[in-house]
């Protein structure tokens, strides 16, 4: 019975980011970089906030079906900037999932919701947003700088292609800034109901 309730329960999760992806007003917050494809996301937050209402291999579950629907939305939109950097798997995926762990790190999986901290939940946040900020940042730097590829085929970026990594990754790192201020706002206030709800269901 448990473990019907946590698959139910991981798949609604995972139709909740299928929303945010499709509702963008839902998953990102456009920071007015529209060309470049500049926003910041939130759908880190619901990874984060899966994990910890239901666990670390859930939370693995969400942070790959995000990556997956990342590596999909790059190949299927048209290019821009931002599409590009999730053309990487590594960027893609690796960010996602990633997230999850370090969630899992600083909170462990539990029924009684005042074994919560709020300032877990809030560090919780800060992770989520670190770590998908750093790890997106850093492969997307690498793939730019050391993979030379012809990115005219894509966008006409004149004689600025080698400055295009360093571009991106201050694009990537500027919203993560906000993206950090968000998670420790969020995630609390979202996370306490729900450890809350699961007190109640796990009785």
């Amino acid at each position: 019975m448990r473990n019907i309730r946590q698959l139910v329960l991981t798949a609604i999760f995972m139709a909740i980011i299928l929303l945010q992806v499709l509702v963008p007003f839902l998953g990102y917050i456009p920071l007015g970089a529209v060309v470049v494809g500049a926003s910041v996301t939130i759908i880190q937050f619901t990874v984060a906030l899966g994990t910890i209402f239901l666990g670390l291999r859930s939370g693995l579950i969400l942070g790959l079906f995000w990556g997956l629907i990342r590596i999909w939305q790059a190949f299927t939109t048209p290019f821009s900037v931002g599409s590009l950097i999730f053309m990487n798997p590594f960027t893609a995926i690796g960010a996602s999932v990633l997230i999850a762990v370090a969630v899992s790190l600083v909170i462990k999986p539990t029924t009684n919701a005042t074994n919560v901290k709020v300032w877990q939940l809030g560090l919780a946040g800060a992770l989520a947003a670190l770590v998908n900020t750093g790890i997106v940042t850093l492969f997307t730097w690498i793939g730019f700088t050391f993979f030379h590829v012809d990115w005219h085929q894509f966008i006409n970026l004149g004689q600025s292609q080698h400055f295009l990594g360093w571009f991106l990754s201050i694009i990537v790192g500027f919203n993560g800034i906000f993206e950090v201020i968000a998670g420790i706002i969020i995630v609390p206030v979202i996370a306490m109901p729900l450890l809350k709800v699961k007190q109640r269901l796990y009785k």
